[in-house]
Formats: C-alpha cells, structure tokens, sequence
C-alpha cells in the first residue's frame, strides 16, 4: 500500500512549484511508463492498481518493473484514480527525477539543425505536442523562455508521448540562450502571421520562436531575431495552432 509519504507526494507532484523543489514528475498510463523505463532517467518508484497484471501489457509492464528492482506499489483502483490527473487512468504511476539538461546538450551533431524556442506558450497540450514534433522532425532540442509551462506538466508529458524522456529540454532567460545560440552559429527566426515565408536557401542552424497562443512572439523575442517567418493563409482561417505552425516550419527548416 501506499504510504502517506508517498501519498503526499502523489498530490505533490501535481504542482510545478513541489516539481521544481523535488526534481521529480509524474508519468501516467501504460505506454508512457514503458517509455520511461526504456529511456536513460532515473526512475524512483511506481504505484499500480490491483488489475494491471489483468492484461497482457500490463503484466509485461509488471514484469519490466520487477527485472529493473524498481520499488512497486499495488493499490486498487479506486485510490489510484485519486492520484492521477486523467479522468480515466490507465492503471499506474511512476516518479520520476527530471533531466538536468543544460543548453550545451542542444549542441546539434551534423547540419541541417534546428532548436525550438518556446516565448511563454501556455498550453501544455500544445508544448508536448511540440517536443514530440521537435524530435519526429530531428531538431537538438528545445529552450522553454520564462513564462512557458512547465515541460513536466502531467498533461505535457503526455502529450509529448515519450519524447520529452529523450530529447533535451532546457529552461532560459534570454540572456544565456541568446549568446549560446550565436556562438554555435544558430540564426533566430520569429515566427509570426506576418513573417515571410521561408525562403533559399535554409540556414544551416535555425532556432525557430514560437510563440504565446494568444499574444504571438513578445516584444523582448523580436529584439533577439534575425529574421520573422511566417506561413501563408491561402483559405478563411485567421491564423494556425501554434502546434500546427510548429510543426510545419521544422519540416521546412530540416527537409
């Protein structure tokens, strides 16, 4: 059973405040956990409900667990539900310690190469589908501004689908990201409805802004960029998903 320790951290947890102080997250769901134990983090402990072991997946997680001597919990299903952040969980929780990741780890290996940087996107959906887009496409990693939500959101580790257990993800001011970037040859481009298509030929190393879903790209971003991109609207729509825009100008920056 679990204890009221690891209880209290359960509910803990749930908040970026207590995430940042522990250095720990919370990963939901069967395929999530699997992807965690495949990757290189630390993992602390897992708490699963009585019927995981009922399916066949579930007890191959089980067994995985198990052969990796991590610390298990079995609690019915009922007191799982009251840990989890999904309306309908999938049966276990893992904690886990947050990569220390730092900007030298987005230092890319070969060209072309792009780094995401995230100017106070909100979403957390949007954010894990980002860092699951960055590392599909083969960008070095991400840099989260201050005012960006938290990558370790339970809602963004989700969406991110595993990636975020792999591809680097760093928090920064502006006034260390911006000298790293230069000095490792990365042109800043905002992206913003009236930035300009991308033209040829593509910079070797781009770090593409993105930013809040609402206010676009501050005023304190564009003093920092080369250039301002954008996407042509052939149809009605006044503007893209900040996920959807995303994902479409790292296609262009990396084909």
């Amino acid at each position: 059973m679990l204890s009221r320790r690891e209880q209290k951290e359960l509910r803990a947890l749930r908040l970026r405040k207590h995430r940042q102080e522990q250095g720990l997250f919370l990963v939901e769901g069967v395929r999530a956990v699997e992807d965690l134990l495949a990757s290189t983090l630390t993992v602390r402990w897992v708490a699963g409900s009585s019927t995981l072991e009922d399916g066949e997946r579930g007890a191959e997680l089980l067994h995985r667990i198990a052969a990796n001597g991590l610390p298990f919990r079995s609690v019915p299903d009922a007191e799982l539900r009251e840990h989890a952040a999904t309306d309908t969980p999938q049966g276990v929780i893992a904690v886990a310690e947050i990569p220390r990741c730092t900007l030298d780890d987005l230092r890319p290996s070969a060209d072309p190469a792009a780094v995401l940087v995230l100017d106070a996107v909100q979403d957390p959906g949007n954010l894990g589908t980002l860092v699951r887009t960055a590392e599909a496409l083969g960008a070095s990693g991400a840099i989260a501004l201050p005012g960006t939500v938290d990558a370790w959101n339970p809602k963004a580790v989700r969406a991110a689908m595993g990636s975020s257990f792999r591809l680097p993800v760093v928090e920064a001011a502006w006034e260390d990201a911006a000298p790293w970037l230069r000095d490792n040859g990365f042109r800043i481009l905002a992206a913003a409805a009236s930035g300009d298509p991308l033209g040829e030929p593509r910079p070797p190393r781009s770090a593409l802004v993105l930013g809040n879903e609402g206010a676009g790209v501050s005023a304190a971003t564009f003093a920092h960029a080369d250039a301002t991109v954008g996407i042509p609207i052939r149809g009605r729509a006044e503007s893209l998903n900040v996920a959807a825009a995303g994902a479409i100008l790292l296609h262009e920056l990396l084909r």
